[in-house]
């Protein structure tokens, strides 16, 4: 009997303590989850335009990125050149210009590269946010200042090049 006494008196505070949401409360949280799921949807839609656009669009380039140096072509009718690779990529061709002399093979620099303006691109590449670093010889970047990368440089996160509009 005290078994079953006890056993009632414990179901009757567990039912007391689950009171549950008050209506107003749950028309309020579902009235934001519509809100946000309309601007998730609207938001998706803007980025497919974007990523389906074909129109070019005229961005400007600035920013910087670090790199190894595996060649210098010093010699012929073009400017100086650097054979550089940013970390697990592709090396490409840049111009080094007057730092050439500062750079040696093998050695990792952090590039700052000169204002690029009115630079076209499809718009499905300004919608991903930032360069893709293989597509950097494309834009025939030029150094606008050159130093040796520290430890903090290096690694996955080591293009910073943007683009604004």
């Amino acid at each position: 009997m005290r078994r079953i006494i006890s056993a009632l008196l414990l179901l009757a505070l567990l039912l007391t303590g689950c009171g549950g949401v008050s209506k107003e409360e749950y028309d309020a949280a579902c009235a934001e989850r519509d809100a946000l799921q309309e601007e998730l949807q609207e938001t998706q839609a803007e980025l497919q335009e974007l990523r389906d656009g074909t129109e070019p669009m005229t961005v400007t380039l600035k920013g910087s990125f670090t790199a190894t140096v595996r060649a210098l072509i010093l010699e012929g009718e073009a400017s100086p050149l650097a054979v550089v690779e940013l970390f697990q990529s592709t090396p490409f061709i840049m111009c080094a210009g007057k730092f050439t002399e500062q750079l040696e093979v093998g050695e990792t620099y952090v590039f700052e590269i000169e204002t690029r303006e009115n630079i076209e691109i499809p718009a499905s590449e300004y919608a991903s946010g930032y360069p893709d670093p293989v597509d950097i010889a494309w834009y025939n970047l030029q150094a606008a200042d050159v130093r040796l990368a520290e430890e903090a440089d290096c690694g996955l996160d080591s293009c910073h090049l943007v683009y604004e509009s």
